[in-house]
Formats: C-alpha cells, structure tokens, sequence
C-alpha cells in the first residue's frame, strides 16, 4: 500500500502543524529561527524539474522530531519544491506501519519522498546516521575521560549512573550536541539528498546496535525476585513528558505498593523516556518508539516478582 495523492493532502501542511503544537512549539520554533542551509543545498533542489511531495510523521513530544522537521521545513521554504503534508503518527498507524524502523519501531520522524506521480523515492528515520556515530563517539570518550564516569561500563544507562556522575554526562553531551548542530542539519540534508538522487541504495540512516552484543542490562533473563523492585523512569524534561512519567508513577503505585522499593525519576534531555525494572531496560523510546502503555511496564514488574501476567 502507498499513499495516495488523495490522502497527502489529508496531511497538515507545515504551518498548520505547528500552529495545532500543543507542547514543545517554542523550542521547535527556536531550533527553526537558527537552521543551517547551505547555499549548494538550495540550489541543488531549487534545480529540481518539478517539487516534490513529502509526507512527514512526526508528533510534538519528539526530541528528534523538535531537531529535525525544522530542518525539512525550512529548506523547504527556502527552495519552494518540497510539497510537505504532516500527518500525527499515533493517529495514522496505517502509514506509520509501513515505514518501521528495523522493522519493528515506530521511530520519528520518518519522511517519505515522492515524485509528483506519487512514486516514492524513499524514506529518512529519526537523525542523520554520522551524528548518532560521532554522539556515541563521544559518550564513549566522556566515559573514558571523566573521573566519575570512567569507575562505570559505558553501556550503563542513565538511571543506573549515581547523580554527579549523570549530571556531568547530560551536561557534556548536551554541550557536544549544541556544538554538532550544523553538523547534524546539513546531514539530514545531504541523507535526504542521497535518496532523491538514488545514491542511498543499501545504507541505513540510522546505526543500529547488533542485538547479539546489546548490553547485558538489555538482554537479562534473571529469575523472579521475592525482594520489593525498584523502577527508574529516565524522562526529557524540556521535552514536557512529566505528565506520562507522573501517569505511570501512579499507575505503579496503585498496583503494586509495597512492592516497590522505591520509583525513581530522572530528568534528562534529548527527547529520552527510559523505564528500567531492577536495572533492566524494559522500554526505550530511542529503540521501541514512542510511550509505552501502562500495562507494558506493570506487566514487566509482574513478571520480575514472579506473579502472573493478566492474559
């Protein structure tokens, strides 16, 4: 199944999706104001024979969608040949399914790429794949480099870092973010630029990690525990996602109570929510995509205390 020209122009066009922003708009708006375009960008697609039609998902609570639709936006407002219809992912399954990341994550921002015939060139996830190189580059040298960080493995999640020694990891990464910023935009162009002239053909703008050397945190099969478990929420806090961490802090207070031996929240940045049962990373919006629903991680708790999971 495609989309049909018919239901792109069900989309929002890019003004009307920031207008309907109901979190985030500011920062979106500010990331907007200091985009890097590169004059070869724009005449490359001012030369285009005929605009193309992109169809975006994308949805306010994003850190990727916040970094990089901007990017897309105002290149096409600087060209006038990028056609963009904005569609909600949560509300539009039906197009987000079709454009999975691995195959299995609903990640975003995806944009797809049509001719004015609505044959597509192809599609672009998340970030630009050189900057999630060199970011992982980076934590590496950080946890090398830093006297707190380095008594730790560098798979360690945040949630599992005592607090100086996350502080100083979200504040140098944060730092290293800023500083790639043009970087990262004129890649997320010249990736978008590779698909249109079809020098795209068997990369991956996103490096995914080889699920047979994931971290142990991501692979544990430990058996049930008879001990009060203990739930880390990692969350972006200038991404507003307090109301999904304060729903599923109280939907685990009513279930389990004394059950739990604590529930810690962890403000963090780059777009991250993170729920970690024991130390086990049990949703990852990086790598499953979005909130988990309650019973995701209520479940999880249920089955590291050994007790059945409601069918």
């Amino acid at each position: 199944m495609t989309v049909s020209k018919e239901r792109f122009e069900q989309g929002m066009s890019y003004d009307a999706y920031k207008a309907q922003m109901t979190r985030n708009q500011d920062r979106f708006l500010d990331v907007e104001r200091t985009v890097h375009l590169l004059p070869s960008d724009i005449e490359f697609f001012k030369a285009l024979p005929k605009p193309l039609n992109v169809v975006v998902l994308a949805e306010d609570w994003c850190g990727d969608v916040i970094a990089n639709l901007p990017v897309l936006g105002s290149l096409a407002e600087a060209t006038g040949k990028l056609n963009l219809r904005i569609f909600l992912r949560d509300q539009n399954l039906d197009i987000m399914d079709q454009y999975l990341k691995d195959g299995q994550f609903r990640s975003i921002p995806v944009f797809v790429i049509y001719d004015e015939n609505f044959k597509e060139y192809g599609h672009w996830h998340e970030r630009p794949a050189q900057m999630s190189q060199i970011i992982q580059a980076e934590r590496e040298r950080v946890f090398a480099s830093d006297p707190e960080l380095s008594k730790f493995p560098i798979s360690t999640p945040p949630a599992e870092l005592p607090e100086e020694a996350r502080t100083r990891l979200s504040t140098a990464l944060t730092a290293f973010r800023a500083e790639k910023r043009a970087f990262s935009d004129n890649e997320v162009i010249r990736e978008i630029r590779e698909l249109i002239t079809g020098k795209a053909a068997g990369k991956s703008n996103v490096v995914m990690m080889d699920k047979a050397n994931a971290p142990a945190w991501q692979q544990s099969t430990r058996p049930p525990t008879d001990q009060p478990v203990k739930v880390s929420i990692t969350y972006c806090a200038e991404c507003g996602y307090e109301p999904q961490t304060l729903n599923l802090t109280s939907a685990l207070m009513m279930e389990f109570r004394e059950q739990l031996a604590s529930i810690e929240l962890i403000p963090w940045s780059d777009g991250m929510f993170d729920v970690a049962v024991d130390g086990e990373l049990v949703h990852s919006m990086s790598r499953d995509g979005g909130f988990p629903e309650n019973d995701t991680i209520l479940n999880a708790v249920r089955r590291r205390l050994g007790v059945a999971v409601p069918s």
